[in-house]
């Protein structure tokens, strides 16, 4: 072998090596005390401020906390307005090409209609997630058995057109009528992540890859399992072109650990033997988990997740942790 070729082939070991010796901060803890339905979701502003909602119990109370120094602390979580009369399950956040923030939740209907479980409301801040609109609702469910929710980002399409994967279905909807479109051939995605790539491409968590809008799908094998609990799992696209899906690894409802995989190419593979580690306490996992990731910027990824092993250090919570990009190096 040629000593160039022996050098790169050195060079491209030792930052494979380098990568995943990266030594990740220590999680921050944002919360103590958690049970039920937690399930965090997180956003990031223009401006680099972090926004963060999560149930601390059961259904409710519903609190929203920030951070304007990338992760390391935290305002002190407050009762998000608009849902201190309701009882919630906890939804999403989406941060639109203006840099406002779209916060979706999941209502449960009054007692007397309880019958017809939950349906999705939103709220708009424009200013990094200090004050939120008066709430407007995605349209109900028809049939008053299905369940309509959201858990994931949108994708905004167009100013006017939010692409929602909703459980019930996958419809595009325009904020300014209200009005809901089918998108692309029709089909229901489910409550699975539906992303859109550096390259325009769609990729949905279903395990689908779409180059024409949604109109035509092709099946992307093998592919990372965010679809059979939808809900808990994520995918997310990043600006340089990567794509990140989490991954549960282990026995039990939380797993052992938390591990990232990666597509190079757009969505069409997976590195499904080549993981990267983000979470093992060296124990079982609490709770499902439920990790959210933003890129905070080109260097940095920062992700929300909940533990409610009480045994820790602290008890139960809900953490925040940032990972270099650097550690996604192949």
């Amino acid at each position: 072998m040629k000593a160039t070729s022996l050098i790169a082939t050195w060079i491209c070991w030792a930052s494979a090596a380098i990568a995943q010796e990266v030594t990740l901060p220590a999680p921050v803890r944002i919360e103590t005390g958690v049970s039920g339905h937690i399930h965090p979701a997180l956003a990031v502003t223009k401006k680099g401020t972090l926004v963060a909602v999560y149930c601390k119990s059961e259904y409710k109370p519903y609190l929203i906390t920030r951070s304007s120094d990338g992760g390391k602390t935290w305002s002190r979580p407050a009762l998000f307005p608009h849902t201190v009369k309701t009882q919630v399950y906890p939804g999403s956040l989406t941060t639109l090409a203006d840099g406002r923030i779209v916060h979706a939740w999941n209502v449960w209907f009054s007692p007397k209609e309880r019958a017809r479980s939950r349906y999705v409301a939103y709220s708009i801040s424009s200013d990094e997630g200090v004050t939120w609109s008066e709430p407007k609702s995605f349209a109900k469910a028809s049939d008053p058995k299905v369940e309509s929710v959201i858990r994931h980002p949108f994708v905004e399409l167009t100013p006017s057109a939010w692409l929602l994967p909703l459980m019930d279905r996958t419809v595009v909807y325009n904020p300014e009528t209200g009005e809901e479109r089918p998108f692309g051939d029709g089909r229901k995605h489910g409550l699975t992540p539906i992303v859109r790539t550096a390259q325009g491409t769609l990729v949905s968590g279903k395990g689908l890859r779409s180059t024409d809008a949604g109109k035509t799908w092709e099946n992307v094998k093998p592919f990372p399992d965010v679809s059979t609990q939808g809900w808990r799992h994520q995918m997310i696209a990043l600006k340089n072109g990567m794509l990140l899906a989490s991954q549960i690894v282990g026995p039990g409802t939380g797993g052992l650990r938390i591990n990232f995989i990666v597509s190079r190419d757009d969505g069409r593979t997976w590195e499904m033997k080549a993981p990267i580690e983000f979470y093992d306490p060296s124990r079982a996992i609490g709770g499902r988990a439920c990790p959210r990731t933003v890129e905070i910027d080109a260097k940095t990824l920062g992700t929300i997740f909940y533990d409610t092993d009480a045994k820790q250090a602290g008890g139960s919570g809900v953490f925040f942790r940032t990972m270099p990009t650097m550690r996604l190096r192949k």
